[in-house]
């Protein structure tokens, strides 16, 4: 499985080499640093959409199926458990990019979680470190080149992974990299626990993901909450999270009975916009 992992790697390298020659080819009278083009924030998406209509496919067809059949067969405290371990055995990852970016205080708290969770939480199991007042945080690798300054490029999606950039295939092999799956030496207990991470990750994720297909136009929904979470935490949290709601696209405007002449008419009330649940 290493050598796969490697395979990997080398083709997500090619991969962004090619995307970004894609990206950059026809946008004449920009350098070769220059943003994309305003007036065209996808340009790939003639390509994306039909990987995202995949993903939610397997996720109606496959992945949800399996998932409420773990949520029927489970315990909830179980679940929890198995939550945590994962959370957990992603906080390296975490921490590792908060130092890369100078941000020591959340480094900090997150090695302090990593490690009270490891030892005092049965390699995370419990979550104790919440209880002390130490709080998980959402980082990548993508995140620390975007800190330092590196553009996000074409806005992609990965089949059977979600929102991506050109800016963050290299943060998928580092989270490889600094995952437990990885060192492993069995092969069976790789695949095991990668599968167990997959039904994880759709137990945990279920509410966003519904709250994405309700959404009027769920691809425009998806790629701007991604692109507004990622920019959120590029900043350090002075993006608006009310912010993550944009791409819900207009709602229809209530119908209105024809106005008696001569009365007073108020303005229509728009409707309320799509909140995001509580995952």
């Amino acid at each position: 499985m290493r050598r796969g992992v490697l395979i990997l790697c080398a083709g997500m390298l090619a991969m962004s080499t090619s995307l970004a020659a894609c990206a950059t080819v026809d946008a004449p009278g920009q350098g070769a640093h220059a943003p994309a083009v305003a007036d065209n924030p996808d340009p790939l998406e003639a390509v994306n959409r039909p990987i995202f209509h995949l993903n939610m496919g397997f996720w109606d067809y496959v992945l949800h199926p399996v998932t409420e059949g773990y949520r029927t067969v489970t315990p909830k405290a179980f679940r929890e458990g198995v939550s945590n371990v994962f959370n957990n055995a992603g906080t390296p990852y975490i921490f590792i990019n908060d130092f890369l970016q100078g941000r020591g205080r959340e480094g900090m708290e997150d090695l302090s979680r990593f490690l009270v969770n490891s030892i005092f939480g049965l390699g995370g199991l419990f979550d104790v470190a919440n209880k002390l007042d130490l709080p998980p945080h959402d980082n990548g690798f993508g995140v620390t080149l975007g800190v330092w300054g590196v553009p996000q490029g074409p806005y992609l999606v990965l089949p059977f992974y979600g929102p991506s950039s050109l800016r963050n295939l290299p943060g998928i092999a580092m989270s490889i990299f600094t995952g437990p799956a990885y060192y492993i030496t069995s092969t069976p207990a790789q695949y095991a626990l990668s599968g167990m991470g997959v039904i994880d990750t759709g137990y945990t994720e279920r509410d966003n993901i519904r709250m994405v297909q309700e959404a009027v136009n769920p691809y425009v929904f998806m790629r701007n909450a991604w692109e507004q979470h990622e920019q959120y935490l590029i900043n350090g949290g002075e993006v608006s999270k009310s912010q993550l709601l944009e791409g819900l696209g207009p709602l229809p405007e209530p119908a209105t009975a024809p106005a008696a002449s001569g009365a007073n008419t108020a303005p229509a009330t728009p409707a309320p916009a799509q909140g995001r649940p509580n995952p």
